[in-house]
């Protein structure tokens, strides 16, 4: 939250009460995405996501206008057939994007459900926009693969650049967790001798990785639970910290992230359930949460945009009350004065007065009804 909090008696004001929804989509609520990841290029926001050969949508006000693209490959490498032989080659899960040395980074999955014969796969491109001349992606082959004889799953990469330079992939699901390994800047793939260490797990459940340096600490958001089962999924967004890369990672009362431990940001509500497989955008010094959640209508993925908010050094969300299902109480005379919490709070550039009591949140209209003196 930002702005500044004072007490003060609001009298002679309407106030707009709403409930406010643990989760609420940023303008994005009839867009489909599953496991999405953003970055942006010029003025154009990119969003890609499992699928056929990589789908991808573009926007130019990221939090609504998305419109399909296609697919980032006309066809898979010829490598999964041998790699990941259950995949039919165009089936490719839980992209990450990236940008550095002048060219763009597209790590993605190849694999099977409930398997753990998998892959992750690099393609590299000097842009993203496929209108321009040198628009290619070149297939840079396996990063890194598991087999029924390993005790991870090559799925859901992400990778992460250390203010020193130090490249690290994170990747996993279920099996023993989360993995850590670190990367050769100019291949992308892991340096000679790389050690792949488990830095989170835990056995009800855990996958999607993403990692990101705030301010003192790396912050390790993951999904817990179960994806892809429409309304009957129960992903939920969680996080823990650490002062190194390599961790412990560890959640508000010092559990490690390796033993289970994690802060729940979101989950499951009456009208959207499994919220997960996120990532992170960063853009005006804003950490922005980039994930699915299924309708419970109808099981539709879709997509979710929505800032962090900070309080002690741990990420939240800031919820944005619908402007729909909205009750008015106008104060009288007779009424004792109301003595709540007030906070001037920005979101998407517009500035506002709220009224905060307790853990609930309340839009103020403004209106001055009349001097109750």
């Amino acid at each position: 939250m930002s702005g500044f909090n004072k007490s003060s008696i609001l009298t002679g004001i309407v106030i707009t009460i709403v409930t406010v929804t643990i989760l609420h989509a940023q303008g994005s609520m009839n867009t489909f995405v599953h496991d999405p990841v953003m970055i942006k290029q010029g003025n154009t926001y990119y969003i890609y996501y499992t699928g056929n050969l990589t789908p991808y949508k573009t926007s130019t006000s990221r939090y609504s206008g998305w419109k399909d693209r296609g697919s980032a490959f006309s066809s898979g490498p010829s490598w999964i057939s041998s790699t990941v032989p259950a995949n039919d080659g165009r089936d490719l899960w839980a992209p990450d994007i990236s940008f550095r040395d002048n060219k763009y980074w597209l790590y993605y999955s190849v694999s099977s459900f409930g398997k753990n014969t998998s892959a992750i796969g690099l393609a590299t491109n000097p842009t993203l926009d496929p209108s321009s001349s040198n628009y290619k992606w070149t297939d840079q082959g396996v990063v890194v693969k598991s087999s029924s004889s390993n005790n991870y799953n090559c799925i859901d990469p992400n990778i992460f650049e250390d203010t020193d330079g130090r490249l690290w992939l994170t990747f996993g699901s279920f099996w023993s967790g989360i993995q850590l390994v670190e990367l050769d800047r100019s291949s992308g793939k892991p340096i000679a001798n790389a050690k792949i260490s488990t830095i989170a797990s835990r056995s009800a459940g855990i996958e999607a990785p993403f990692l990101v340096k705030w301010v003192n600490y790396y912050y390790l958001f993951v999904s817990w639970d179960k994806c892809c089962d429409g309304a009957n999924s129960t992903y939920k967004i969680v996080v823990g910290r650490s002062s190194n890369v390599t961790g412990p990672y560890v959640d508000m009362s010092g559990k490690s992230m390796a033993n289970g431990g994690g802060v729940i940001l979101d989950q499951s509500t009456d009208q959207w359930k499994g919220p997960g497989h996120n990532g992170i955008f960063f853009e005006n010094d804003t950490m922005f949460c980039v994930n699915h959640a299924y309708a419970a209508s109808n099981g539709t993925a879709t997509l979710f945009i929505r800032p962090f908010y900070w309080k002690d050094g741990w990420p939240q969300f800031q919820y944005v009350p619908p402007v729909h299902a909205t009750t008015i109480h106008k104060t009288t005379a007779t009424n004792k004065p109301m003595r709540p919490e007030l906070s001037i709070h920005t979101l998407q550039n517009k500035t506002s007065l709220v009224a905060i009591r307790g853990n609930d949140f309340y839009t103020i209209a403004g209106t001055k009804i009349k001097n109750l003196k």
